[in-house]
């Protein structure tokens, strides 16, 4: 199973930056063709894993259990794999296997950076926060507002940012912008001002960002609109 993390996580590394280059123009896009057989491969590797699994808890007994799940996570973390990961994360807590923190936000992120991000798996590892210290919080909100980001939910970021301020967390600078710049592209494809407006005045208030002026251009009336934060 050690060997299947490892494959996955090189596998993953060298994906990651086959399409990067493809973004910066380098080489052409993966076609449909190369993206099946690359969703191919990643199945393979995890349904090896699983099996693997399936036979370690079958002939190793309960006390390998604690094991056999914590590379299951791995895996799944690997293949960025949110859902599988955190169902395998209670497990481990089941069979008495201590879980690190990091393991846990990381986890965490994964679930924030799917494509359709599910409210129950973030609820439920989030429940550990409630009794964490400040710097524990901050760091675990931290990987949710990076996973939420990386997944492009820039209107789950914001609440996420805002909620940091209501604790008296301060997000990091590269994060904050990284949502503003979201937000501001979302505001040229639909126009919705709300979420953007709101994580201004909040960034404002906790002087993380100087007075804003913002400028809407209402084609039908052709008037602009510029308020202060």
């Amino acid at each position: 199973m050690t060997a299947v993390v490892k494959e996955l996580n090189v596998f993953g590394k060298a994906l990651r930056k086959l399409k990067g280059f493809a973004k910066s123009g380098v080489i052409a896009e993966l076609d449909l063709e190369n993206l099946r057989l690359i969703e191919e491969y990643e199945a393979d590797l995890l349904a090896e894993g699983v099996r693997l699994s399936n036979w370690l808890i079958r002939e190793g007994g309960p006390s390998l259990f604690g094991v056999v799940h914590e590379r299951l996570v791995a895996m799944y973390v690997c293949a960025g794999r949110g859902i599988e990961a955190e169902r395998h994360l209670w497990q481990m807590k089941l069979v008495g296997k201590e879980v690190s923190g990091d393991l846990h936000d990381i986890v965490l992120a994964i679930c924030a950076s799917q494509k359709e991000p599910e409210l129950g798996p973030i609820s439920r590892l989030l429940t550990r926060m409630e009794a964490s210290s400040s710097l524990q919080k901050k760091k675990t909100l931290s990987w949710l507002l990076r996973g939420y980001i990386k997944g492009g939910h820039f209107e789950n970021a914001a609440e996420t940012v805002i909620k940091m301020l209501d604790l008296g967390l301060y997000p990091e600078f590269l994060d904050r912008a990284a949502v503003l710049q979201g937000l501001r592209r979302r505001i040229q494809q639909s126009g919705s001002l709300e979420i953007y407006l709101n994580l201004c005045k909040n960034l404002s208030d906790a002087s993380l960002i100087g007075p804003c002026l913002v400028y809407l251009y209402v084609n039908k009336y052709r008037l602009w609109i510029i308020r202060m934060l």
